[in-house]
């Protein structure tokens, strides 16, 4: 195809999107720690990274902080 529009029938190719936060059982898998802990750590403010609260009982972490305390950030 010689110009740069799509056709009906033709997709833009997908880009992958990274994340910008990990939620606890992903945060602990990546940490090597069981999420009950995680949770645990958290509550208490022990967390080894700073938690983002979404609701009381609903927190994620930031990608960029578990990936550079896993030793996994490029």
């Amino acid at each position: 195809m010689d110009n740069a529009q799509l056709t009906d029938t033709e997709v833009a190719p997908a880009t992958a999107l990274t994340p910008l936060f990990y939620s606890e059982e992903e945060t602990a898998l990546l940490l090597g720690i069981h999420r009950t802990t995680l949770r645990h750590l958290a509550v208490d403010g022990k967390a080894p990274v700073p938690p983002v609260h979404i609701t009381e009982h609903k927190r994620v972490y930031r990608r960029i902080d578990v990936e550079r305390l896993a030793g996994v950030a490029t």
